[in-house]
This record gives C-alpha cells, sequence and structure tokens, in this order.
C-alpha cells in the first residue's frame, strides 16, 4: 500500500485485497486516519510517518528522509470485521511535495477463519472477500503482488521497498549494496516497427535470460518500459564485483537473437552501476545515480557498463548546471547563431549556409556546441531552442533576400535532433515558422543525421514524409558515421546526403580516401541526392571533389562560422580561402 504526504491511501494492489478483503477502489482516496481499513492503536506509525520535520516525531521515520525505514507489526480492519495483523517495513518514498509511504505488508500473522458452511455464514454476500479465480477462471494463477503483470518480476514499488530496507541494513558498509540498471538499446524502433504485441514477447523473454542468470542477486525488478533492475548486496562490501559478474553474464545471455513470434531479433542494453557509500544510502539517490550511469554508457555508444563514482558524479553535477543555466539563455538572449557557408563546387560561389547555434554564458564565456546540445536533449530544452534556431534562420535568410544583391536561391540548412523528430508538433512548427518568416520552404533544408534517422526508423520515415509535404528539403548529415540500411535510405524523402569530414580530410592523401569519397557520391547521384562534403580545408581536397562530379563543399577552406554580419559579403560572389 502507498500513502501521500497528505495521508490519503494511493495505491492498494491485488495481493493486499486478498490478504484484508477491501476491494482497492473502497480504500484509495480514503484518509489513513479515518479509514475503515486501519484500526485505531496502528494509526499513530502513519502519524509518525508523515510527521514534518518541524513536528516532534521521533525514532527511526524521524522528518521526511526519503528512504528512512520502520519495520513494525500492523494491525488492519479485515473486510469481514476481524482485525489482522501482519508484519510491515514503511519507507518514505521522494522529498517534500513528492513525499509518499510506502507499506510493505507480509503475509497475516494470523490463520485466516474456517470456511463458512453451506447452510450460510451470517455474512451478506456484499461483505465477503472477492475470490479472483470465482469471479474470473483466467485468474486462476495471478501474478503474485507486487510483481510486473508482462514479466513476472517485481515491480518498481516492491524494488523501492527493498532497496531501502537494504541500503538501510548495510548503512554502515560501502558497496554492500549495488543497483544495477538495464536499458535495451534500441528497443523503441523494434516496438515501432514490429508492433506492440511482438514488443512484449520480447520483454518478456528478456526477463526470463536475465532471471535465468541472476545467481546470486538479491531481486529482479521490471523498472519500467525496457528498464530493468537488479539489487546485489554483500555484509563484506564486495557488492560491486558480484554485480560486475552479474551484468557479465546478463551480456552474454543477451548475444543470442530472440525469436519471438516468428521473428528473429538482436538486442544489447546499456547498464548503470551505482554503490551505497558513506552519506549515499538513499534509494532516491542510488537509483539516480543508476540512471546516470546508464545514460553514460548511452552516451558513449550503447552496449556498455559505466560504474557511477567521483567523475560521473562531477559530470553530473556540470550537466545540471548546464541545464539549469540553459532555462535562462533563451529569455536573457545569450544564444546567438553563426553561419557557414555552402560553396557550389562547379562554380565556386557561395549558394546557402549552414546555421550553427552558439552559446555565450556571461560566466564561462563561449560555451562549445558538443557540451551544451546534449543537455538539451536530454532535457527537451531542444524543442524551444530548436524552434528559436529556426525561426532566427528563417528571417536572417528572407533578410538576406531582400537587402540584394544576394541570390534570392539561396537556402539555409538548419540541424534536426533526434528529439525533434520525436516531437509530435515539428511539423507544425515548421509550418508556422515558414508563414510567420515568410520564407519560401523552398529556401530551406532541415538536416538529420544518420543516428537519429536510425533511431527509430519507421517513425522518422513518417515525419520526414510530412516535412516534404511541406515543401522543405531534406538532408542526411554526417553520412557514414553511424550504420543504416541502404534500403531505408531510398526509402526516406531526401534531397541531400552531407559526406563526413572524417572522409573529406582523407582525400589527396592516399587512393582509398578519394575511392570512399567517390563511391558515396556516386551513389548519392544514383537516388536522386545530390553531395555536400564537410570540412574542406585545403584546395587540393576541393580539387578532388569537383574531379569526383561533387555538387557542394562547405568548410574552413572558404569560411570558419560566423555572425550573419560577417557573412553577408559573401553571397552571390567568389569566396576567398581563409
Amino acid at each position: 500500500m502507498e500513502i501521500d504526504r497528505g495521508g490519503v491511501v494511493v495505491e492498494w494492489n491485488a495481493g493486499a485485497e486478498e490478504a484484508f478483503g477491501w476491494h482497492r477502489d473502497e480504500v484509495v482516496g480514503e484518509s489513513v486516519t479515518d479509514s475503515v481499513l486501519i484500526a485505531p492503536f496502528a494509526r499513530s506509525p502513519f502519524g509518525l510517518l508523515m510527521a514534518d520535520t518541524t513536528g516532534a516525531a521521533a525514532g527511526p521515520m524521524t522528518g521526511s528522509v526519503s528512504g528512512g525505514v520502520l519495520d513494525l507489526v500492523l494491525e488492519l480492519r479485515h473486510r469481514d470485521g476481524r482485525r489482522v495483523r501482519s508484519s510491515a517495513r514503511l519507507v518514505v518514498l521522494g522529498h517534500g511535495r513528492e513525499r509518499s509511504v510506502a507499506g510493505f505488508l507480509r503475509a497475516p500473522l494470523d490463520p485466516p477463519p474456517p470456511p463458512p458452511t453451506a447452510t450460510g455464514s451470517g455474512r451478506s454476500p456484499d461483505s465477503a472477500p472477492v475470490d479472483p479465480a470465482a469471479a474470473d477462471p483466467a485468474a486462476a494463477d495471478p501474478v503474485p503482488a507486487g510483481c510486473d503483470l508482462l514479466t513476472g518480476l517485481a515491480d518498481r514499488a516492491t524494488f523501492v521497498v527493498r532497496l531501502a530496507g537494504a541500503a538501510a541494513d548495510h548503512a554502515g558498509t560501502p558497496g554492500g549494496v549495488a543497483v544495477v540498471l538495464l536499458d535495451l538499446d534500441r528497443f523503441k524502433a523494434i516496438n515501432n516497427s514490429m508492433g506492440h504485441a511482438l514488443g512484449d514477447g520480447v520483454l518478456a523473454a528478456v526477463a526470463r535470460r536475465i532471471a535465468d542468470v541472476a545467481g546470486g542477486v538479491d531481486l529482479l525488478a521490471r523498472f519500467g518500459g525496457d528498464e530493468f533492475l537488479a539489487l546485489v548486496t554483500d555484509p563484506s562490501g564486495g557488492a560491486e564485483r558480484l554485480a560486475a559478474a552479474f551484468v557479465e553474464r546478463v551480456q552474454a545471455a543477451l548475444s543470442s537473437p530472440f525469436s519471438v513470434q516468428g521473428a528473429e531479433v538482436f538486442l544489447d542494453a546499456s547498464v548503470g552501476v551505482a554503490l551505497n557509500t558513506f552519506g549515499v544510502d538513499d534509494p532516491d539517490d542510488l537509483l539516480a545515480h543508476a540512471e546516470a550511469a546508464m545514460y553514460q554508457a548511452k552516451r558513449r555508444g550503447g552496449f556498455g557498463v559505466e560504474t557511477f563514482g567521483e567523475s560521473l558524479r562531477i559530470e553530473v553535477l556540470d550537466r545540471m548546471a548546464t541545464e539549469h543555466s540553459l532555462h535562462r539563455a533563451l529569455e536573457r538572449s545569450e544564444l546567438t547563431l553563426h553561419y557557414q557557408p555552402v560553396v557550389e563546387v562547379a562554380g565556386g560561389t557561395t549558394v546557402g549556409v549552414e546555421a550553427l547555434i552558439r552559446w555565450h554564458h556571461p560566466e564561462q564565456g563561449l560555451v562549445a556546441p558538443v557540451r551544451f546540445v546534449p543537455v538539451a536533449e536530454e532535457s527537451g530544452l531542444i524543442i524551444p531552442i530548436g524552434a528559436w534556431v529556426l525561426e532566427q534562420a528563417c528571417s536572417q535568410l528572407r533578410a538576406w533576400h531582400e537587402m540584394g544583391p544576394v541570390d534570392r536561391k539561396g537556402s539555409v540548412d538548419v540541424n534536426l535532433s533526434a528529439r525533434q523528430i520525436d516531437d509530435p508538433g515539428i511539423v507544425a512548427t515548421v509550418e508556422e515558422i515558414l508563414a510567420h518568416t515568410g520564407l519560401p520552404p523552398e529556401h530551406l533544408t532541415l538536416e538529420i543525421t544518420e543516428s537519429a534517422l536510425m533511431h527509430d526508423a519507421a517513425s522518422a520515415l513518417v515525419v520526414l514524409s510530412a516535412l516534404k509535404e511541406l515543401g522543405v528539403s531534406l538532408a542526411i548529415d554526417d553520412f557514414g558515421t553511424g550504420y543504416s540500411s541502404l534500403s531505408y535510405l531510398q526509402r526516406f524523402p531526401l534531397d541531400v546526403l552531407k559526406v563526413d569530414r572524417m572522409f573529406v580530410e582523407e582525400l589527396g592523401m592516399h587512393t582509398g580516401g578519394d575511392e570512399i569519397v567517390s563511391a558515396v557520391v556516386k551513389l548519392a547521384h544514383a537516388l536522386g541526392l545530390q553531395v555536400v562534403a564537410e570540412g574542406v580545408e585545403t584546395e587540393r581536397q576541393f580539387e578532388v571533389l569537383r574531379s569526383l562530379d561533387c555538387d557542394f563543399a562547405q568548410g574552413f577552406l572558404f569560411s570558419r562560422p560566423v555572425p550573419a554580419d560577417e557573412l553577408t559579403a559573401l553571397f552571390g560572389r567568389q569566396p576567398s580561402p581563409v
């Protein structure tokens, strides 16, 4: 059961219904102090739990410290009027307004009364507890209370309660508790492309494989979605070693393909591990640390393991500070755009620009995009920031069109992240900005990285098709740096392919470098795409691109990304290398 900070019951699961007879809808929403469920003398523990830090509460649950644990015997009132004693572990979850109390009730200590005779029990039908198996034959073998319905593993609430107890038991033993968080890589793409029924089957199969190798693990749970949790404890402080061995077994177990509903599915996982230390034994903190470590593993390409330590703690704090500052950056006009010209290889004239965001932090100076853009994507701030970038870039190109002498055929390239493609409002946002700025859609090119396209190819195809209907051009950026299917490349409504600088820098240095770019150019032209070579820095590279029939180029040879006023003179004229 779970009670919110106001003393109102917010959760009462099937196991509690079975043990005490009260239906969920009879208990949820009731105040603990007034509830028919709680026997009078058992109310005091709940009062102790809910007392705030200014109250007179005493004992192990003093204040609102998340993770505090209290083991006791509660006496609850059964629906048939009996008083039923149950051992319980109560734990405070969350902080402040989010604080709640979860109660993990064990089996009742008192034996149940004998079943009523056929002649009657003196109890009205409505007062008798419902037998789920009698009401629904499919429920004859119900999932145990506290378990996830899909996988049969423990659910999140049960895991948190057990974690709180383990952290309290090993508070004086650093490394006595390890939390392992596993997140399946690319599962969303499987779910969306093959259907949720197959996705559920995959999750159930993954859970079985993890359970098969879970020797030495205290508890396995489904955290939610495609995430799984494991609790590992060791009184001698060796939980990290045990957790590492478990993760190694899981990775081996996931290495073989899954056969679900006739489909073969390959999976791997990103894993984060968090350990209790002196001063770090709060279950919320341990889960947050495991999650931070898991995301670090994902940022490094997935299929890896990260353990939360001092360096990652500093990085997390830095990312939090960056996110906090980003919230203010837009309203304080700290963000600006720089532009880099796109040059026609055959004629050598500037025919367009790419808009690149820059952040002038009031204390740190110019913050590199590689530092703040990933933070913006993870936090969701990339949605408002991306809309601002799009509007600024479209407004600037429209102004250039009206200034003359400016090539009115010129276009502006704006990057879209995977998070923006997932945003259900992205198509409407682009349409509204084009209408507001008055820029014809054919002068806007939206760039999407190869990895962003393949993150969820099926959904991306739907979004790009809708954007294409607006009349904008679409480009695949950083081609060759990720993994992709040529069949998908053919299906996407693309107009431009941008060759990554790592291939361009090899031009003219050895035969292999030229042949790779030549193959990409020929492939793109065969698919009806124009080609832009990125990172052009030397005249030799530019000459090779001309010999390979590459369409456009951009790079330091022509200009570094510069503010709009510095770039104005480059439009419509032959650029000079800088």
